[in-house]
């Protein structure tokens, strides 16, 4: 067993964990003697997009996710996901990744299953999502497709930010075509402008934080993201509700930094050490969602 190159024919698959615009995403097993479990992200090649592929001295012509993922193993950082391995054959890339969590969830089956969320867990979610698009801005990289659904939680409360699939490099910029999800675009995406990277990830990230403190997106279209004010269903705090308004800034200029961010009065002085609730919740939401789909199913 494993002679050769590696193949998927390495592997047991266990389940199915998602479908993304290039391809499925599944939990799978090496085979005996080494059995470690690890997700694997298939990336069809006949789908990925022509200006998406880089040439690597090293590493030949690969998608220009594979490139972003094995650039940052160089920078780790503990809310970003990291890229084991990668492989390929004829009809698909493999990118081989440890799982966060088992089982995990993304934030969006999160946020729809957690009735109560209090706004001390919110801000220890929104802080390492922050912490990690800031990391990733200085190292020169923008994930451009912040989301709920691009964020995955363990059982302890701690998140890893996924889908490099639209990620590129900030030497790159600025950037004439939107390769991310039409809800978390920011304005000057949609009038049709050459956009800064950073900006559109801390635009989306704004997004984000009321997605999180709320339940519900800000904005119901492409007009009202270009046009209507910010509808505040209730306080949390004003220093939050602060926040959100500077990162929602249509003035490109005027919006903030990531690192601003994370120097806001909100999360400043917050400790990422301080339990947030979460870890004991997630097992029972899991739960409560294995058995809404087994019903599903029926």
């Amino acid at each position: 067993m494993y002679k050769g190159k590696k193949t998927i024919h390495w592997f047991t698959i266990l389940e199915d964990m998602g479908q993304g615009a290039y391809g499925q995403v599944k939990l799978a097993q090496y085979k005996p003697p080494r059995k470690q479990k690890v997700v694997l992200k298939y990336v069809t090649k006949k789908r990925i997009l022509v200006d998406t592929w880089i040439r690597d001295r090293k590493l030949g012509t690969i998608p220009l996710e594979i490139h972003v993922l094995q650039y940052l193993r160089n920078y780790p950082h503990r809310n970003v996901v990291d890229m084991l391995d990668f492989f390929e054959d004829e009809v698909n890339y493999y990118i081989e990744m440890s799982p966060h969590g088992i089982p995990g969830m993304d934030l969006f089956d999160y946020i729809e299953l957690r009735t109560n969320m209090e706004e001390a867990e919110c801000r220890s979610i929104f802080y390492q999502v922050a912490s990690a698009v800031d990391h990733l801005h200085k190292v020169g990289v923008v994930h451009r497709d912040i989301k709920d659904e691009n964020i995955v939680l363990d059982g302890d409360g701690n998140i890893k930010l996924i889908d490099f699939g639209s990620a590129a490099y900030l030497k790159n910029g600025p950037f004439t075509v939107f390769v991310g999800t039409i809800d978390y675009a920011a304005p000057e995406v949609l009038r049709g402008q050459p956009y800064g990277g950073k900006e559109q990830d801390v635009w989306a990230a704004g997004i984000l934080l009321y997605t999180i403190m709320y339940k519900e997106n800000p904005f119901y279209d492409s007009n009202e993201i270009l046009n209507a004010e910010l509808r505040i269903p209730y306080n949390m705090s004003d220093a939050s509700e602060a926040l959100m308004r500077r990162m929602l800034k249509r003035n490109v200029a005027a919006r903030p930094t990531m690192e601003d961010v994370l120097n806001d009065p909100w999360l400043k002085d917050f400790d990422p050490q301080v339990d947030s609730n979460s870890s004991s919740w997630l097992a029972s939401a899991e739960r409560k969602r294995t058995a809404s789909s087994s019903v599903d199913c029926i």
